[in-house]
């Protein structure tokens, strides 16, 4: 007889309201194939891929929705083919959309998107990083190609819209550790203040026109931007100041064709989707493991701080719903997670 174990779905997605009810169900423990993990849940981070999870789920759907894509927790069993990681580690890492979330007991997932936990942080401190790490490494390395830009990255000057966000916090740590120049936006005061903590020397505001304030800074045009939020609000601003032959990568899909300068420009366009190794299992599927090991090691040498900004020490129906009631806000800075005890 399988092992049980509780966890917070739903089957409606009750898209007319605005979130869905969370139910604690019974369920089993899933059991590891091939190169899969078991992992005991300690801390679960919540990203907008759940509030899009739950957009995109039919009605008709009866199936039990387990929302919750970072983790941090220990491995309890793996599969025959795991090489990587034994009973008793403690481990990070994102989910994926090919498997149920990791609000529950226990998670299932690929070793090739873990990495050992960082040994300086606590579980929930380390499940604010994975997705939005792992994105912002694949946005550097993997869509901006920055290091093939030049050889020295301090000639090289990243935009990143959106920079205190999420995704855009971690970017930005990440560029600056490599030595990019790295101009961030944000529209609030308490953003702004919060780059310039995090090292930012040039913040601008992204409701404003962007060349207007980079004159006042001196700055006539960068080499690549990346859209960390709302993309189809800065794409045109961005078009206007990266540089002839620049790079511009966005987090999300653009509504509308893309402004003329693109063609004028010779601008390369790319997106970043953090599924897209696990989903389609491609050969290079193993370099998520290596890009969150790096952060690892970044992170127990001081150089990459969580980004968790909002804590709830304990999961239930009720955390749930305060947790994506202010992750829909879309105000939030960093993280919001939520540690898991099963007693």
């Amino acid at each position: 007889m399988s092992q049980k174990m509780y966890a917070y779905g739903f089957t409606d997605p009750q898209k007319d309201q605005d979130l869905p009810v969370f139910e604690k169900r019974e369920c089993p423990v899933p059991e590891p194939h091939g190169r899969e993990i078991v992992v005991e849940v300690k801390a679960v981070g919540i990203n907008p891929t759940d509030l899009a999870t739950r957009r995109m789920k039919k009605s008709s759907d009866d199936s039990f929705t387990i929302l919750g894509r970072d983790v941090s927790g220990t491995v309890t069993s793996i599969g025959p083919d795991v090489t990587l990681f034994k009973e008793g580690d403690d481990v990070f890492y994102p989910g994926t959309s090919t498997v149920q979330g990791a609000q529950a007991d226990y998670h299932k997932i690929d070793e090739r998107m873990v990495s050992l936990k960082p040994k300086n942080l606590s579980f929930a401190e380390a499940a604010a990083l994975p997705l939005t790490a792992l994105t912002s490494y694949e946005v550097i390395h993997d869509r901006l190609n920055l290091f093939d830009m030049s050889e020295d990255p301090s000639e090289i000057t990243l935009l990143i819209a959106g920079a205190a966000g999420g995704v855009g916090s971690i970017a930005t740590q990440l560029a600056l550790n490599y030595g990019f120049k790295v101009i961030g936006t944000a529209s609030r005061e308490e953003s702004s203040k919060y780059l310039q903590k995090l090292g930012v020397k040039h913040v601008i505001d992204h409701t404003k026109p962007y060349q207007k304030q980079l004159d006042q800074l001196g700055i006539t045009t960068v080499d690549a931007v990346f859209l960390a939020a709302k993309s189809d609000e800065n794409i045109k601003e961005a078009a206007k100041i990266v540089k002839p032959q620049g790079r511009i990568c966005s987090l999300l899909p653009l509504s509308e064709t893309l402004p003329h300068p693109f063609f004028a420009k010779s601008l390369t366009m790319s997106f970043e989707l953090m599924y897209t190794r696990s989903v389609y299992q491609t050969d290079d599927w193993i370099r998520q493991h290596e890009y969150l090991t790096e952060l690892k090691n970044q992170v127990e040498q001081g150089f990459i701080s969580s980004t968790l900004s909002k804590h709830f020490d304990r999961m239930n129906e009720d955390t749930l719903k305060e947790a994506y009631t202010l992750l829909q806000s879309e105000h939030t800075i960093g993280k919001i997670v939520l540690e898991h005890s099963r007693s």
